[in-house]
């Protein structure tokens, strides 16, 4: 048998194996997927529940919306089950332009239609063409799919954003400052942008960016309430306290050093300060990737640290982070270049870490795996003079 012969035979071992382990993990989220549906959660359809209240009492109440009385009150009505608990609308008014057409449908039928069409531009942002492949059923496989699919959350979305935005600065300044516009109904996920934006010197993309967000805040305001922006900034700081009286609660859901700092009960002074320290590195990292040029590397390193950067990050925002890895780890198998093996175990750690977080606390551990995953594919472990050992796997194929 000769070399080459070999080496296509181990590709093809490799990738049998992974397409086996992708099949497994599938059918896994197909099956906890049916035995939380049976469980009958409570809010029927998770966190969508709330979206869906959101769109259906912004469409009657315009900038009513942040008087959340009110809004608890409406919700009691649809659904008496919440007993006296509720969803606060803490988001910008732009985001109720999505969820006023979905206040329209009734709970079911809504709920398919986002996750169905936000999965569906996020598999586009992230694969193009090339959804119908390995990649493809990597995507579909990831626990953060999972994740997303039970919340009902608008993760997809974000990463459709954030993803498609970043991948069209080249070919389509215009439209891709027109998406990262749009992802600032997330303002915590455009930190790294105007890094981005001035690393690359991409001036149309950034003035599509400001008009795309000065257009849609305009509509928003004419079609809902004048007065609707105004009511979202006296309101913020009633949330952030929200948030802070409520954080034990949410500590084992969010991927953030600031969350594992509140879970061991440290002062708060050391996550900000770690928070910092980190942000900074991060920032000089992108910022090195993108005077470059766009790269996939580049790309896996924004959507990797934007979730490293920000203080409030919940486990269905990181579609992003499996985003970046696809596209990145997919690179390097179209280049004929091994992936670390090292970035896969970091990978699968971090999937199983986030599964845990469903119903656990595990303080720190999953910012430390983001935070060694980034520096994995920024390539910090191989310049120190640690190369790690490499696994080769095919290309997907297409069709």
């Amino acid at each position: 048998m000769t070399a080459t012969s070999s080496a296509a035979s181990n590709q093809t071992r490799d990738r049998n194996a992974l397409l086996i382990l992708l099949v497994a993990l599938w059918l896994y989220n197909g099956l906890y997927l049916v035995s939380w549906w049976l469980s009958s959660p409570q809010p029927a359809f998770g966190d969508f529940s709330g979206l869906w209240s959101f769109g259906k009492f912004a469409a009657q109440s315009g900038a009513g919306i942040y008087d959340p009385f009110a809004l608890a009150d409406y919700q009691q009505k649809l659904d008496p089950g919440l007993n006296g608990g509720g969803f606060p609308y803490p988001y910008p008014p732009t985001f109720l332009l999505a969820l006023i057409p979905l206040g329209m449908m009734a709970l079911p039928s809504a709920y398919v239609c986002w996750i169905a069409t936000t999965f569906a531009l996020y598999v586009l942002a992230t694969l193009g063409r090339e959804w119908r492949s390995l990649s493809g059923l990597a995507l579909l496989a990831a626990p953060t799919t999972l994740i997303n699919a039970i919340t009902g959350q608008n993760g997809f979305l974000s990463a459709a954003l954030l993803i498609g935005g970043l991948r069209l600065l080249a070919s389509h300044p215009m439209t891709a400052g027109a998406l990262l516009g749009l992802l600032a109904y997330k303002p915590q996920f455009v930190l790294l942008m105007p890094i981005v934006l001035l690393a690359s010197r991409n001036w149309r993309a950034i003035l599509s960016a400001i008009a795309t967000t000065v257009i849609v805040a305009v509509i928003t305001s004419a079609a809902l309430d004048w007065s609707i922006w105004i009511e979202w900034i006296a309101r913020f700081p009633s949330y952030q306290s929200l948030l802070q009286a409520n954080q034990a609660s949410l500590d084992h859901m969010m991927p953030t050093v600031i969350a594992g700092v509140h879970a061991i009960g440290a002062p708060i002074a050391i996550g900000y300060g770690l928070q910092a320290l980190l942000s900074g590195a991060v920032v000089v990292l992108v910022w090195r990737a993108w005077r470059r040029g766009m790269t996939d590397q580049a790309i896996a390193l924004v959507a990797i640290g934007s979730i490293v950067v920000t203080p409030y990050a919940m486990i269905y925002d990181m579609p992003m982070v499996a985003a970046g890895i696809a596209i990145h780890w997919k690179a390097r198998v179209d280049a004929g270049e091994p992936i670390a093996a090292l970035e896969i175990g970091l990978a699968i750690a971090l999937s199983a870490c986030l599964l845990a977080m469903i119903g656990h606390s595990v303080p720190f551990a999953a910012a430390i795996l983001l935070v060694l995953l980034l520096s994995s594919v920024a390539g910090v472990f191989s310049r120190v003079g640690r190369s790690a050992p490499t696994l080769n796997v095919a290309p997907p194929a297409t069709s």
